[in-house]
C-alpha cells in the first residue's frame, strides 16, 4: 500500500472517528423530545407527567417567575399546587438543536381559571444521559398577570 493511500486513510478514519462522536453526543437529546416534553406540559401539567423528563440533579432557573430549583425534588415539591388553575397549549415556532441542547421559541396559549391568556418563551434545554439536567426558561407574563388579577378580582374569597 502506498504511503499517500495510507495517509488519506488514516484522515478518513480520523473523520469518521470525529463525526461518530459527535453524533455520539448529540443522541444525548432524545429525537422526539419536543413533542413528547410539550404533551406532557399540555393541559393542567403534573410532576406525575413531567418529572419523568428530567435528571435528578437538574437545575431550573426561570428568571422571569424568580425561580431556581436546584434538583429534581425542589422543581417539583410544589409543582402540582402552583399549576392547578392553568390549563396550557403549546404552539411551538422554531426549535434549534446543538450538541446536547434543545432551544424552543413559540407562544403558550394558557388559562388561568377560565381567564385566557398568551405567553411568548423561550425554553433552553441541555441534556445528560438523554435527561433535562440544566433549564433555562424565559416568558413574557404581561398577560399572565393580568389573567390572575381578572381571576381574583372575579374571585375575591378564594
Amino acid at each position: 500500500m502506498n504511503h499517500s493511500l495510507m495517509v488519506n486513510f488514516q484522515r478518513i478514519f480520523l473523520a469518521l472517528a470525529l463525526l461518530s462522536a459527535a453524533s455520539g453526543a448529540c443522541a444525548q437529546v432524545p429525537k422526539d423530545f419536543v413533542e413528547r416534553y410539550y404533551a406532557a406540559y399540555s393541559g393542567t401539567p403534573t410532576s406525575e407527567k413531567l418529572a419523568p423528563f428530567y435528571h435528578d440533579s437538574v437545575r431550573l432557573e426561570d428568571p422571569t417567575f424568580d425561580f431556581v430549583g436546584k434538583n429534581k425534588a425542589e422543581i417539583f415539591r410544589n409543582f402540582d399546587k402552583s399549576n392547578i388553575m392553568n390549563q396550557y397549549e403549546w404552539q411551538i415556532g422554531q426549535t434549534i438543536i446543538n450538541g446536547d441542547t434543545i432551544v424552543t421559541e413559540g407562544n403558550l396559549v394558557a388559562k388561568y381559571g377560565a381567564i385566557p391568556y398568551n405567553m411568548r418563551f423561550v425554553n433552553i434545554f441541555h441534556f445528560k444521559s438523554g435527561l433535562i439536567f440544566r433549564q433555562y426558561d424565559y416568558y413574557d407574563t404581561r398577560m399572565y398577570h393580568q389573567a390572575v388579577k381578572e381571576w381574583l378580582e372575579k374571585n375575591p374569597k378564594k
